[in-house]
């Protein structure tokens, strides 16, 4: 064990010896989808906004944890803006300073933090996207922001001990606004699905199979205690397999816990009290969705400096809506879609090929909700290719 800690020292020692080099905003694919899936550059309208509200969904936190901040009146009001030089832009900047500077990926935003004086805010917001011979679906979309994001609670123990000595385990970067619910519903407006970010992967969750849908219309959500991760609401203490980010590699553990990575880790929730919240509407193309510099601290470790914008929140070739709905609507257990998104998540070239043979099961699963027919429509599922026997 003694040898095993200080390999990790050595390497976290290395790790920290430079910056690092970009921004994640400016990772190749973000400029293509942009131009292909153009923000919007006005907010939600007078009757967006009762369809927001009336879905919004109901957040629990964990005894202590902060819970979500406003994210300008919070956040963005107590700090400095620094331009690449290290040069002070703006004490305290305001929304209007904030947008001004939010195309310029070397921008760093610092944050002082202070007690939250202002209700939490959600931005809430509604997109549409095409489903394959499903029809236009909506999707209404709600941010959560908090101060900041710290290592996951059901890390093992001995690797938060090793951390403690180098970071705050509460503090590992600055903002966490990566913490986004979808609530989706068909071109005849019947909620059928969710979609919930998990560190820098999202999951979607058919109503009535994998997660209930209440009569008021108001998802029930936990948050994970540190890292703030967004999981259906179960109470007590849930342990919650997690990884960075989803690889064909690590998804096995994810889906069936077998093949655990070196360094296992769960999210943990254990809900003690539901957060009262309001909802703002933003328009997409606010700072907040597409800051493509720093909205945190700049730091040395790997993967500690402040994130950019809300929408560059996961690869580029992964944000298109429908491709979330439809491809990361994995069920523990369920090895024959785990394979398929394997294949997935290996070939890129072959993505529109699987995600047809995906969206095929997807509209087959929730028809199956939809109609009230209790048969498990995944034993219809197509075999897939063992990702190996590939060219």
């Amino acid at each position: 064990m003694l040898v095993v800690t200080a390999l990790l020292i050595g390497l976290l020692s290395i790790a920290v010896s430079q910056p690092p080099a970009t921004n994640f905003s400016q990772y190749e694919g973000f400029q293509e989808h942009f131009l292909a899936f153009p923000r919007q550059p006005s907010a939600a309208t007078g009757q967006e906004r009762v369809l927001l509200e009336r879905y919004r969904p109901r957040l629990f936190i964990g005894i202590g944890q902060e819970g979500p901040i406003s994210f300008y009146d919070d956040y963005i009001a107590h700090g400095t803006l620094y331009d690449m030089r290290g040069d002070i832009i703006g004490h305290e900047p305001s929304r209007a300073l904030l947008n001004a500077h939010k195309d310029d990926p070397h921008v760093v935003f610092a944050h002082t933090p202070v007690a939250p004086t202002s209700t939490p805010v959600v931005f809430a917001r509604i997109d549409q996207a095409d489903v394959p011979d499903a029809g236009v679906f909506t999707f209404l979309t709600y941010h959560f922001v908090f101060r900041q994001s710290g290592i996951p609670t059901g890390t093992p123990r001995w690797i938060l001990n090793v951390m403690s000595w180098l970071t705050d385990l509460h503090d590992w970067h600055q903002l966490d606004h990566y913490t986004m619910a979808r609530v989706v519903l068909d071109r005849r407006s019947n909620p059928i699905a969710v979609v919930l970010q998990q560190h820098n992967y999202v999951r979607s969750y058919i109503l009535g199979r994998d997660m209930s849908f209440p009569s008021d219309y108001r998802i029930t959500l936990d948050t994970a205690l540190n890292s703030n991760e967004l999981y259906p609401h179960l109470p007590g203490h849930q342990a919650r397999r997690a990884v960075p980010f989803m690889t064909a590699k690590n998804l096995p553990y994810l889906i069936t816990g077998e093949h655990m990575p070196w360094i296992p880790t769960n999210d943990v929730t254990n809900p003690a009290h539901e957060v009262a919240y309001r909802l703002d509407f933003l328009p997409h193309t606010d700072a907040f969705y597409s800051f493509q510099g720093y909205l945190g601290e700049r730091r040395w470790f790997p993967g500690r400096s402040g994130p950019p914008g809300a929408d560059y929140n996961t690869l580029p070739r992964f944000k298109p809506l429908a491709v979330e709905l439809v491809a990361f609507n994995w069920r523990e257990g369920d090895r024959k879609h785990m394979q398929h998104l394997i294949n997935f998540l290996e070939h890129p070239f072959r993505q529109q090929e699987i995600f047809t043979t995906l969206a095929t099961h997807f509209r087959a699963d929730v028809a199956c909700q939809l109609h009230k027919n209790r048969v498990d429509c995944r034993k219809h599922i197509t075999e897939p290719e063992d990702s190996k026997k590939e060219s």
